[in-house]
């Protein structure tokens, strides 16, 4: 130990001694008088276990003390004394000069006991105030000044704070600031002026096992396993340590405490090798938990480590599974309640609740470093310039906070951020930038194999000689969440029938359902589908896109290209994408003479068409009579909609597209209808076999051989 943390470990150990002395006195006192009143419990012996001689009749000279020893205020204590033995250089300047020192604290209940123990190792017996608490007194009256604070200044007192702040510094003092993020919390006049500014350091195993000896007079038998001591907080010790329990006991609770943390963090036992249909977000997080174990080995600083993407996807595609999953292998403590439903119910929905179970997301964070935060639903938070309704302020002042928390988070040594979205567009741009979320990954929708590998990793053993390719053919669209649902269904059928061995035919009823459709409805969805999946190939290739008819609760088929070719994205791109999306209906026109209602609806065929004919007519300047005014964003089709012209454009863009669907589809009528028969035959078909049908179906209308 250096001089400062040894002077400190006596100073607490002493104090420790005589209240155990007064406990055993007391016991010893209620036998004699028949009470009963036991000595320490837990004990195997009365025996308490002194440095020396000498030190245990320092002890018995010290005053007394009716409190028992303090576990969070003795592991800061020591932690603060170490730091300062080691800087000594620091130490010099506090105890001789007139300096200004910043100190960010990111375990919450370890701020006031920082302060404190700041006082006591410093300037005990030193006049000493704390100007947001106690105010100011004369500069005769004071030594030094501190400024403790919890939580960010409210609109209305950080002019207060800055004034307070700039009297404090023209006094001459030694002025320590002490707060969870100096950045947001304290006033900027007191930033510029410091001197020094560091992280308080984290409570490490070898403190943790100085104070367990010193609140339990007791020696460590053995050492504390670093997996419990590195993630510890003070919270942590004061519920583990205590002066009446053994070391062993004070270990195994802090055992307890670790446990529950990585049951936290725990993903339903699955692995990154066993995330499918993930692709970049995989790579990502296998570099990222090679550069965190270089980072924990100190070959590499955590400025090299990519510490904060956005992942867009889907909904059910797997975005916080994997956050969770990445995060057990990685070692990180996970704050995974991180979004505005679960800050916006922390209270009665006012802002001030809402921003403070904001923050105490982000300092769960700082506290268990190494840690992850997953910010789920990322753009319900809102993007500030799409905002114009009523309550604006209010919802500018969320971002702005966000903002804060993530600007005074990034780059902490041990965090990372991952904000999950449906739909980045729709986050505010500043969210997104340089030095906050700045990588993206967008996760689109499992292919056929993928969906293929899902199917094994949640059946595990059952049905590992039989072929599931036809099963994952029918899953096609869907998501992981998807294929769990799935797997769990059938399997809960197979419990309810004796625990009978599961087959493919139980999955495929829990995938399909009981389909309760008229042949003739089968028959337009077949029909319907078949011209989506013709038009589809004949425009991008057949390579990776799929065709099913498999009714779910929300829809009676679909086409699917999961990883959809590179497009030079001009008007006529975009045009062969409104003909595959109209082709359902405009082939259902061409079959019965008229269509169905299967294109409509939210998320329907009408809806996407629409929504990319706005986005060509009112944004990206490809389409219509005014191409190059500027309307809206592409996404905000409600607001484009808007514009008169704007929708007499987009109706008319619609009306040639279809036209142009139209006789694509008469020339391949014949193919169309095969492609109709072999869904309805199978469910499903692929695009090379489309491709085929095409080929056939041209080849005979010329009369030659096929």
């Amino acid at each position: 130990m250096g001089p400062l943390e040894l002077a400190t470990y006596r100073r607490h150990w002493r104090q420790s001694i005589q209240f155990h002395h007064q406990i055993e006195e007391a016991a010893a006192f209620g036998r004699r008088a028949g009470r009963g009143f036991g000595a320490l419990r837990n004990r195997s012996d009365g025996a308490l276990d002194f440095d020396s001689e000498e030190e245990a009749d320092q002890s018995s000279a010290n005053r007394s003390t009716d409190r028992p020893p303090d576990a969070g205020r003795v592991a800061v204590e020591l932690q603060l004394s170490r730091y300062f033995d080691e800087r000594s250089d620091l130490l010099t300047a506090v105890l001789k000069g007139a300096p200004t020192i910043l100190v960010d604290v990111a375990d919450p209940r370890a701020l006031s006991r920082v302060s404190q123990a700041w006082q006591d190792l410093f300037f005990q017996g030193r006049r000493k105030v704390d100007i947001v608490q106690q105010g100011f007194r004369r500069r005769q009256e004071l030594d030094v000044l501190f400024m403790t604070v919890g939580e960010p200044p409210k609109s209305a007192t950080v002019d207060e704070r800055e004034k307070a702040a700039l009297h404090g510094l023209s006094l001459g003092l030694p002025f320590f600031g002490i707060s969870p993020l100096a950045r947001s919390h304290l006033p900027s006049c007191l930033i510029k002026a410091a001197s020094t500014k560091f992280d308080f350091p984290r409570i490490d195993a070898m403190t943790i096992e100085r104070t367990i000896r010193i609140v339990t007079a007791r020696r460590c038998e053995s050492a504390l396993d670093c997996s419990i001591g590195s993630g510890a907080t003070v919270e942590d010790l004061i519920i583990a340590i205590r002066f009446d329990r053994t070391p062993e006991q004070c270990i195994g609770e802090l055992g307890r405490l670790a446990d529950l943390k990585h049951a936290k963090a725990g993903a339903r036992g699955l692995v990154l090798s066993q995330l499918h249909g993930l692709g970049e977000a995989r790579a990502w997080a296998k570099d990222s938990i090679a550069d965190i174990q270089a980072w924990k080995q100190g070959r590499i600083p955590w400025s090299a480590v990519s510490s904060a993407i956005a992942l867009e996807g889907p909904p059910g595609c797997g975005k916080t599974t994997f956050a969770s999953v990445y995060c057990a292998e990685a070692g990180l403590y996970m704050v995974g309640d991180a979004n505005m439903a679960a800050w916006q119910s922390s209270g009665e929905g006012h802002l001030g609740h809402l921003l403070r179970a904001m923050k105490k997301s982000f300092e769960e964070a700082r506290a268990n470093a190494p840690a992850c935060i997953i910010i789920d639903e990322c753009d319900s938070v809102g993007a500030r310039n799409l905002m114009s309704h009523s309550h604006r302020d209010y919802s500018v002042q969320v971002v702005n906070a966000l903002l804060a928390e993530i600007d005074g988070i990034k780059g902490r040594e041990g965090v990372v951020i991952i904000g999950c979205s449906n739909d980045l567009s729709r986050c505010d741009p500043a969210l997104l930038r340089a030095g906050r979320l700045e990588k993206i990954i967008r996760i689109g929708l499992p292919d056929v194999a993928e969906l293929e590998r899902m199917f094994r990793v949640r059946l595990q053993n059952d049905l590992r000689g039989d072929d599931l390719m036809p099963l994952a053919e029918l899953a096609i669209g869907m998501v992981g969440a998807d294929v769990e649902r799935i797997v769990k269904d059938a399997r809960r059928a197979t419990r309810n029938e004796g625990d009978r061995a599961i087959t493919l035919d139980d999955l495929k009823k829990a995938l399909l359902g009981e389909d309760d459709r008229s042949e003739q409805e089968i028959w337009v969805a077949c029909a319907h589908e078949a011209a989506h999946i013709v038009v589809d190939v004949l425009h991008f290739g057949p390579e990776g896109v799929f065709a099913s008819v498999a009714a779910t609760a929300t829809r009676g088929g679909m086409v699917a290209r999961p990883r959809p070719g590179r497009l030079l994205h001009t008007a006529d791109d975009y045009g062969r994408r409104l003909q595959a999306i109209l082709a359902g209906r405009v082939g259902e026109t061409l079959i019965f003479g008229k269509p169905s209602h299967g294109a409509g609806g939210k998320g329907g065929d009408i809806d996407q068409a629409t929504q990319l004919a706005c986005a060509m007519i009112g944004s990206l300047g490809l389409a219509g009579p005014t191409p190059l005014i500027f309307r809206a964003p592409a996404g905000e089709t409600e607001r484009l909609l808007g514009f008169p012209d704007v929708r007499r454009a987009v109706n008319a863009e619609l009306q040639r597209q279809a036209e142009a669907c139209r006789l694509l589809l008469e020339d391949h009528r014949d193919a169309m209808l095969s492609v109709a028969q072999r869904l309805r035959e199978c469910g499903r078909i692929d695009g090379a076999e489309v491709a085929d049908r095409i080929s056939a179906c041209s080849v005979a209308a010329r009369g030659m051989p096929a």
